[in-house]
């Protein structure tokens, strides 16, 4: 029976307004929207891509369906997804229709072989994203089409009625990108695959949360952002440049230079006190801190002649927090900085490495089991089974004194 398509419109404009109505984030209302509308059609695929004006890049923040565009990123004007932004206007390729629109990245994003649709989010204030669906063998009527394009409208309407600056979004330069990346690791002579094709991209003056379970290959791909491992496959950019097969130079290299390292041990060096754990990184590194600087930063000035056993837990990590921001890295690498530390020790913790995301333009990337530290985050990677589940978006982050475990 034919779908009565005037039925299918007002049922899902109402799903919509009730989903911006009661929805934490303007993120979890734009992934709702995605949700109903894919729901509606009804289509195999759905993504939304929405556009950083700051930073010159196109990013997804929902996906349905099994494509793996989630993670990924296009510049500006790249893409079927590019295009649609740029020009405002409606893109639909029917089903068997040539992919010549299409990036790279979408090619192998795994889309259905049917119908694909892309319709544009825009204002008065210009196109901040679109709508991606598509249907694994049926075209979409020129009613569904309409339909599409109504809602978007709608969607538009309850986001400028919010304020566009509530959109997620603010990076400005892209440090790294991983595209497909794998790893795996032999176990009594079976092939375990604990990454399985991950790609991320990585900006300036951001704080990343790595979210997911014991197993999940969150810490495995932290290991691998840091040049501590090499990925099975894959390709790794930093700075637009291939990095995908350093030599041990080059990996050692890139760690002096652009990493600090804060790990859930606080592998300080017992013989050492906590200005000379300090010095003992900063003597190696190109732009330095002051090693006085830097523990005043974390709050332990008065305990710079202390060894690390006459330290609490707190405050070892608050040593090796500072040793981590005097290397002035481009990125501080955190594997669950707090998992020894109490609630209130734990904050305390957070709370500096927020500061130097916020003072110091670092970008910091923490992996995590704590949903809670998550909502610290401008963008939080959901890692399951090896594989990149979902990104959420914080339009408005949390102050760690805010958190609750």
């Amino acid at each position: 029976m034919k779908k009565d398509i005037d039925y299918v419109f007002v049922r899902t404009v109402w799903s919509i307004t009730e989903a911006f109505h009661s929805a934490t984030t303007t993120a979890d209302g734009l992934v709702a929207c995605l949700s109903y509308l894919c729901d509606a059609l009804p289509c195999e695929q759905g993504a939304i891509w929405l556009r950083d004006v700051t930073g010159g890049f196109l990013y997804v923040i929902g996906e349905e369906g099994s494509s793996e565009l989630t993670g990924l990123c296009l510049k500006e004007r790249e893409g079927a997804a590019g295009q649609v932004i740029e020009k405002e206007e409606m893109l639909y390729l029917e089903p068997g229709a040539e992919r010549t629109p299409l990036s790279l990245s979408e090619r192998e994003a795994g889309l259905p072989e049917g119908a694909l649709l892309w319709v544009p989010l825009h204002t008065p204030y210009g196109c901040f994203g679109c709508i991606q669906l598509g249907t694994a063998e049926r075209p979409f009527s020129p009613e569904e089409q309409l339909l599409c394009s109504r809602c978007a409208a709608l969607i538009a309407l309850d986001l400028e009625e919010k304020g566009i600056d509530a959109l997620p979004g603010g990076f400005r330069n892209r440090i790294m990108s991983l595209r497909h990346i794998s790893k795996d690791y032999s176990n009594g002579g079976k092939i375990v695959r604990v990454l399985n094709s991950v790609s991320l991209e990585i900006f300036k003056n951001e704080f990343l949360v790595i979210l997911g379970e014991s197993g999940s290959g969150k810490s495995t791909l932290l290991n691998i952002i840091g040049c501590m491992i090499r990925p099975t496959e894959g390709t790794i950019l930093v700075d637009g440049k291939d990095f995908s097969h350093p030599s041990e130079d080059e990996m050692t290299e890139y760690r002096r230079s652009s990493i600090g390292f804060v790990f859930q041990a606080y592998n300080l060096m017992p013989t050492l006190t906590a200005l000379e754990n300090i010095r003992f990184i900063t003597e190696t590194s190109d732009n330095p801190m002051k090693e006085e600087e830097a523990l005043a930063m974390v709050g332990l000035s008065d305990r710079a002649d202390h060894f690390p056993s006459a330290l609490s837990g707190g405050e070892q990590q608050r040593v090796a927090i500072a040793r981590a921001i005097a290397k002035s890295p481009r990125m501080i690498l955190a594997d669950e900085p707090t998992a020894a530390l109490d609630a209130d020790t734990g904050r305390e913790v957070l709370a500096i490495l927020q500061k130097a995301v916020k003072e110091r333009g670092t970008t910091l990337i923490m992996v995590t089991h704590n949903a809670e530290i998550a909502r610290m985050a401008n963008r939080v990677i959901h890692v399951r089974n090896g594989r990149i589940a979902d990104v959420h978006m914080n339009p408005i982050p949390l102050q760690a004194s805010e958190l609750s475990w």
